[in-house]
């Protein structure tokens, strides 16, 4: 990247840590995914043309091609899904490197027992991946092959990922050892059962929603609701709903990818006035809620687009079709997810929700001026994981970090 645009190595590290340039317990934005994993080495970000949010009351399920209207049952909805108790305090250590000198924590599981990450995830080095285990690392895994990052990874030690140049490829770590999944495209999620969600890369640039039974299968290709073409799997449930945005034309919204095959369109949340149009990028799965970027377009324009709209923060139930809204800020507080590594941010003290709450976490005190980006938090909120980023402007390794909270 640096060379084609004729940067030497101090301009180029200089463009590439100015949103650091901040007061420490100042939030930054920042693409940790160019900052962190790839470093130099920037991996492909598809623009999607965007418009108009799905805004039926009903849920629509989509079988074989033919739309199916699934209204509300005559019953009561279920109750909301119970939140974790926001813990009460929460230190900071750091993760082992082994023979690594430098390394970034990028997802686990369920439970916060196993985690997963990369040596070297800035740039140069071999870009191994590397598993803990209850806070010990358990395997430093080296292959040969295109550099992989793995994002996701469950109690059985199985992780998910994609390279990170050159066109995008599945890959998996099962058994201490680093294969492609079959087919191309990106795994970005893997749930308890082993059922991975990702997507596939068409001839026409755009991704279309896909997943595979396990990392032995095929992958099956999502069926797409009429008027869309494209999409992002972002996150699976444990009982295999795929959580997705979809795109065509001047179409937006998100779906779920149940585990029978039908496709849901979600009803996105009231606009606060009457002529918004609504668009919802889901964000990760978190305490039986999916959490999403809310934007809402005061002044409908075709030369405005969804990046520029002011976002809100909300989660959604998808057993009672509930939306809740957050926070008006969206770097208040992190949703760590297996997927889109670029919508971290960084914060001086870096926060996370619990629930609907946020809990704050405490720096390390061996860097008392770092700012952090969060990866992970257990669906139990008592372990967290991610790493101290702002170290890389100060020409430091990145350092796993591990917060244990009670």
């Amino acid at each position: 990247m640096k060379e084609e645009s004729g940067m030497n190595e101090d301009e180029y590290g200089t463009l590439l840590m100015r949103p650091l340039d901040a007061e420490p317990d100042a939030t930054a934005r920042i693409d940790v995914a160019k900052a962190m994993r790839n470093g130099l080495r920037a991996r492909r970000v598809r623009t999607w043309s965007t418009g108009a949010a799905v805004t039926t009351g009903l849920a629509v399920a989509v079988t074989s091609g033919i739309l199916v209207l699934r209204p509300h049952p005559a019953s009561l909805p279920p109750p909301l899904p119970a939140d974790p108790g926001v813990p009460a305090a929460c230190t900071a250590a750091e993760l082992p490197l082994g023979t690594a000198t430098s390394a970034a924590v990028n997802g686990g599981d369920p439970t916060g027992s196993v985690l997963v990450g990369e040596t070297e995830p800035v740039a140069g080095g071999d870009g191994d991946v590397l598993v803990w285990r209850d806070g010990k690392l358990a395997e430093h895994v080296t292959y040969t092959g295109p550099r992989v990052s793995m994002g996701d990874i469950n109690t059985a030690g199985i992780a998910v990922g994609a390279t990170t140049e050159g066109t995008v490829m599945p890959y998996v770590l099962h058994d201490g050892t680093v294969t492609r999944l079959k087919g191309a495209g990106n795994a970005a999620a893997i749930n308890e059962a082993g059922l991975i969600a990702g997507d596939a890369e068409t001839n026409q640039g755009e991704g279309v929603p896909q997943r595979w039974a396990s990392w032995t299968a095929e992958p099956e290709a999502m069926p797409m609701p009429p008027g869309y073409t494209a999409g992002t799997a972002w996150d699976v449930t444990e009982d295999g709903t795929i959580i997705t945005s979809l795109y065509g034309g001047d179409l937006n919204g998100m779906f779920l990818w149940h585990q029978d095959g039908t496709v849901e369109a979600v009803r996105s949340p009231q606009p606060e006035k009457g002529d918004e149009k609504v668009y919802v990028e889901p964000r990760a799965y978190h305490y039986g809620w999916i959490y999403a970027e809310v934007r809402m377009l005061l002044e409908p324009s075709a030369r405005q687009s969804p990046a520029a709209l002011n976002p809100r923060m909300f989660r959604y139930d998808p057993s009672s079709r509930t939306w809740e809204k957050l926070l008006d800020e969206v770097t208040a507080a992190q949703i760590p997810g297996p997927h889109r590594k670029a919508d971290w941010f960084i914060q001086g003290e870096p926060a996370v929700y619990v629930g609907k709450e946020v809990m704050s976490l405490p720096r390390l005190e061996k860097y008392p001026d770092d700012s952090f980006g969060v990866a992970f938090i257990s669906e139990n909120a008592r372990i967290a994981a991610g790493s101290n980023l702002s170290g890389v402007a100060a020409e430091r390794p990145v350092q796993p970090i591990i917060w244990r909270c009670r």
